[in-house]
C-alpha cells in the first residue's frame, strides 16, 4: 500500500514484476489510477496508465537496467526504403528489426514519415503478394517467460485504407525467422495455427466477421486450429482506417496471457506458451491477396526482465 509522510508521496511496492488487468497486481483498490509501483525485488519503477478495476503497468522510464527490450517513436526518421531488398533490417537507434518474407520485395517497406502533429510514425507498406507479411519485431528466440519473468510488447497503430484483404498479429511467436510465413490463418469462424508456439491478438478480413479482433494461442502444437465460436472472441473490432488503437499482449512467468486493447483487457488464456518457450515479440501485417496494403505505426515497445 501506498504511504503519504508528510507531503512525500510513496510508490506502492511489489515483490516481482507486477501484472495488468482485472486480475492484476492490486487491481480493484481506489487509490490506484496513475499510482507508480516499484518492484523491489528486481528495483524497476511502473506507473499505471489504466484503471484501479485494471490497471494498465508500464515501465517509467523504459530504460532501466534491470529491463531489455525496445521502446520507439520513430523520431530519428530511421525506416527501410519502399525499395529495399533485405528480408531483415536491424534499425539503428531503436533497436527494432523489420523483417518478413515480404520485406524483401521491392513494392514493400517501412518508411517513417511526419505526422504533424502528432509527431512521426512508421508506414508499413506489404508487398502485392498474398500471404506476405512486413513485420516488427526483435531476434528470433529472446525472450522466455520463465527466464525473463514478464514478456510484454504494446503497440499504437491504425490501417490507412479500408481493412479488407488482410491480416494483423501481435503477440509472440516461437518461430521469427527473416522471411517470416503467416503464424496465423483465417477462415469462416476457424483460425489455422500455422505455427506450433504462438500466443496473441489476431484479426484477418477472411473471417466471416472480417473487422474482429481475436485472442490466439497454440502451445507445443496443442492444436492445429481453433473454433473462434468457443475461444477467442475479444468482442472487439479494429477500428476504422485513421483510428489508433492500442494493443498489448502480456505473458506471465507461469505461461499466462492477459490482452489489452486500447488498455482495456480483452482477452486471457492460462498456460498460452509454455514456459520455457524461447519467441519473440512481433507485430506484423499480411496482405491476403494480391494487393499492397499499409499501416501506420505510432509506436512501438517490447520489454522483459534480465
Amino acid at each position: 500500500m501506498p504511504t503519504i509522510t508528510g507531503s512525500r508521496f510513496r510508490a506502492w511496492q511489489n515483490a516481482g514484476p507486477p501484472t495488468s488487468g482485472t486480475s492484476g497486481t492490486f487491481a480493484g483498490d481506489p487509490d490506484l489510477v496513475g499510482a507508480f509501483l516499484w518492484d523491489k525485488t528486481n528495483g524497476v519503477m511502473y506507473v499505471n496508465e489504466g484503471t484501479a478495476l485494471s490497471p494498465y503497468w508500464t515501465p517509467s522510464p523504459y530504460d532501466q537496467p534491470q529491463l531489455f527490450g525496445v521502446n520507439t517513436d520513430w523520431r530519428d526518421g530511421v525506416g527501410v526504403a519502399v525499395a529495399g531488398t533485405a528480408a531483415s533490417v536491424l534499425v539503428a537507434g531503436s533497436g527494432v528489426r523489420i523483417f518478413g518474407q515480404g520485406a524483401a520485395e521491392n513494392d514493400s517497406g517501412a518508411v517513417a514519415q511526419t505526422a504533424g502533429e502528432g509527431g512521426t510514425v512508421m508506414r508499413l507498406t506489404t508487398t502485392n503478394e498474398d500471404a506476405h507479411t512486413i513485420a516488427l519485431g526483435m531476434a528470433a528466440g529472446v525472450m522466455q517467460p520463465d527466464t525473463h519473468k514478464l514478456l510484454v510488447v504494446d503497440v499504437e497503430l491504425t490501417m490507412v485504407t479500408a481493412i479488407t484483404a488482410r491480416a494483423l498479429f501481435v503477440g509472440f511467436l516461437g518461430t521469427a525467422a527473416d522471411a517470416l510465413d503467416p503464424a496465423v490463418t483465417g477462415a469462416t469462424t476457424v483460425a489455422t495455427l500455422v505455427q506450433d508456439d504462438l500466443a496473441g491478438l489476431f484479426m484477418d478480413a477472411q473471417f466471416t466477421d472480417a473487422d474482429r479482433i481475436y485472442g490466439v494461442h497454440n502451445k507445443s502444437n496443442a492444436a492445429a486450429t481453433q473454433d473462434l465460436t468457443a475461444d477467442g472472441d475479444t468482442s472487439t473490432d479494429l477500428a476504422a482506417a485513421a483510428t489508433y488503437q492500442r494493443f498489448r499482449v502480456e505473458i506471465a512467468a507461469d505461461g499466462d496471457m492477459t490482452c489489452f486493447v486500447d488498455k482495456a483487457q480483452v482477452y486471457t488464456q492460462a498456460i498460452a506458451l509454455d514456459i520455457d518457450e524461447e519467441c519473440a515479440p512481433v507485430m506484423y501485417m499480411e496482405a491476403t491477396a494480391a494487393a499492397i496494403k499499409s499501416m501506420d505505426v505510432k509506436r512501438f515497445a517490447a520489454w522483459a526482465y534480465r
